[in-house]
């Protein structure tokens, strides 16, 4: 029996401001954390290491920013932490793919991932296509037990 995905619910400001956050990082990808706490979802842009990763280490991280995303492990842990102390959590994680559709990529697999399961359970990935520096869509994935892969879910905007 397949299992259903769970739907994610934006509303128009966090998806505008996570958009923005697209434009403005164009042509690189731009990365960031949805945090659903007592004041609503909020956005938590981040800025997206990759770049300096790469320089330090081109072997290790042959890809840059116009092709990956990478938060850092030390920010990440830091907004996850605060949220979750205040009583919310990690409900999403975003990124923006550039000049291509929106889709889960292997290498967006193998980041969401420790060893076979799901780094962050339960949380949604929302990924933006961005074009010349204009979001055209995004879609959503969340891990599915019974595929034992992620899938992409639907997502509604809340009036």
């Amino acid at each position: 029996m397949k299992e259903i995905c769970p739907v994610i619910s934006l509303n128009p400001k966090t998806l505008e401001v996570m958009r923005q956050h697209a434009r403005e990082e164009y042509p690189a990808e731009c990365c960031g954390l949805l945090i659903d706490g007592l004041m609503g979802v909020q956005v938590h842009p981040c800025e997206n290491i990759q770049d300096s990763l790469h320089d330090q280490d081109p072997q290790s991280y042959p890809r840059d920013s116009r092709i990956a995303y990478y938060i850092d492990p030390q920010k990440l842990y830091q907004i996850v932490s605060q949220a979750e102390a205040a009583g919310g959590g990690l409900l999403g994680i975003y990124h923006s793919h550039v000049d291509t559709e929106a889709y889960f990529s292997e290498e967006d697999k193998e980041r969401a991932m420790v060893w076979d399961e799901p780094a962050y359970p339960g949380v949604t990935y929302v990924v933006f296509s961005v074009y010349k520096a204009q979001v055209t869509g995004y879609k959503c994935f969340a891990w599915s037990e019974g595929d034992r892969d992620f899938s992409e879910v639907g997502s509604e905007v809340e009036e």
